[in-house]
């Protein structure tokens, strides 16, 4: 781990889904697919029954955790610098607009 990154750890509770057609769910061919029903910092004092406990460290850079910062840059051409002449007539509020 270098010091541009950080670790965290989590314990996952990985339970099977088990075809109901084998009725054998010894065999690893009766597993259909996997779902995670818990997760925990520590590893549990009594997981589940019938999960495995899985333990997953990921490694993330610390940018991951700026908030984002837009930048933008815009770059205005002279062409559009020339001052412009602005006409300005003055009305009394108070009046009623014709």
């Amino acid at each position: 781990m270098s010091t541009e990154t950080v670790r965290a750890t989590v314990y996952l509770q990985v339970q099977p889904e088990y075809a109901h057609w084998i009725g054998d769910h010894s065999k690893p061919e009766s597993v259909l697919r996997a779902k995670v029903v818990r997760s925990t910092q520590k590893r549990s004092q009594l997981p589940e029954a019938g999960t495995v406990e899985v333990k997953l460290t990921i490694e993330l850079p610390k940018a991951a955790f700026t908030p984002l910062a837009p930048e933008a840059i815009v770059v205005i051409p002279e062409t559009m610098t020339t001052p412009h002449p602005i006409t300005v007539e003055a009305a009394d509020a108070n009046e009623e607009a014709n």
